[in-house]
């Protein structure tokens, strides 16, 4: 038998998974990595960098792999391009990802530290004594005495254990990633609030340009309805499509679920969740994989410590996370009314009367 079954191979299921083995219990973590050429969600702040250091995980030094952020560039609450350098901000300079690399290389340390890996879903769950069995994509069943739901937004185990979500406004992200080429060559974050929502963009350590598009589900019907709508959009952007010159955005725009969320509890017998299972985040707070990465190493510290008979430390996470909800909410919903510029328009008036 496992100790623990670590269901989801992202940043929070594999440092979940690393700390148990590294606390001298037996873990298997699971999950289907498949071959996508990329993964949104690239910017890490240098608060992550710090707790990747005090863990030993040399996963940004991978040379040429990931690239240092040079600050943010942002028209949010006023007209005009606001500048906020890496070298000036309290926090330090963060780091864009190459996100399929930084991922691998997390798995890879998990493994090195003891964690086995199977490259399978988990597909079902029982209850059985005082344990779980766990069912697998690829066939096959396991048994754990604990599990941890690190499925991402899907939060497949809490779902399947009834766990509700408290959700936010809800929110699209529609992305793209452009052509290799020279047209933007800033290291800056640009950010560029619209009628509608907002923008992102950046460039990717490949050299390719990325850019999102964050709106609500009216707007996002139409541009499900209509694929070069979002083209168009980016085009009349004040900034963004200025900086990013002739760019190519050839490949298709990929919809995201956007909008934050936690689960009503974080943790049961036998069983805990963390990363976007446990709580995700608008993306304009900024701290998404950073709250992975720190509360797979959370959830993975209070297991080991219930798994050696110290049940308080279930309570303890709960209430950690309970807080980086409450600040997480505090925090977008003081952004959105910062950037009340439209006050008729649909999107801010939406997420405004959503985040209460």
């Amino acid at each position: 038998m496992w100790a623990a079954i670590v269901a989801g191979a992202g940043p929070a299921g594999t440092l979940a998974a690393l700390t148990l083995a590294r606390s001298g219990h037996r873990t298997l973590m699971a999950d289907r990595i498949g071959d996508r050429a990329y993964k949104i969600g690239e910017a890490l702040p240098e608060a992550a960098g710090r707790l990747l250091r005090s863990l030993d995980l040399p996963v940004l030094e991978a040379a040429g792999a990931h690239v240092a952020i040079g600050g943010v560039l942002s028209s949010w609450n006023t007209d005009d391009l606001m500048a906020v350098d890496s070298f000036r901000h309290p926090a330090g300079q963060g780091w864009r990802l190459d996100r399929m690399r930084f991922d691998a290389d997390l798995r890879a340390a998990a493994v090195a530290a003891g964690a086995a890996f199977r490259e399978h879903r988990v597909r079902s769950l029982r209850r059985v004594d005082e344990g779980w069995e766990v069912g697998f994509e690829g066939g096959g069943v396991e048994h754990a005495r604990w599990i941890v739901d690190a499925t991402g937004r899907n939060r497949l185990l809490a779902r399947r254990l009834g766990i509700p979500r408290e959700r936010g406004p809800r929110l699209v992200a529609f992305y793209a990633r452009g052509r290799v080429d020279d047209v933007l060559r800033t290291d800056r974050t640009l950010i560029e609030a619209v009628p509608e929502g907002w923008w992102y963009a950046a460039r990717l350590p490949s050299g390719a340009p990325i850019a999102g598009f964050h709106t609500d589900a009216r707007t996002a019907a139409v541009l499900r309805s209509d694929p070069a709508a979002w083209r168009r959009g980016l085009s009349r952007t004040r900034h963004i499509a200025g900086l990013l010159g002739g760019a190519q955005f050839d490949e298709k725009v990929r919809a995201v679920d956007a909008r934050g969320g936690r689960l009503s509890q974080f943790s049961g017998p036998g069983w805990i969740a963390c990363g976007d299972a446990a709580v995700c985040f608008d993306p304009v707070s900024g701290q998404g994989i950073f709250s992975a990465l720190h509360g797979g190493f959370t959830a993975g510290t209070a297991v080991a410590a219930a798994l050696g008979g110290r049940s308080d430390a279930l309570d303890d996470y709960s209430a950690r996370m309970t807080e980086v909800w409450r600040i997480y909410y505090a925090r977008v919903r003081a952004l959105y009314r910062n950037g009340q510029r439209w006050p008729a328009s649909g999107f801010w008036t939406t997420v405004e009367h959503g985040l209460g």
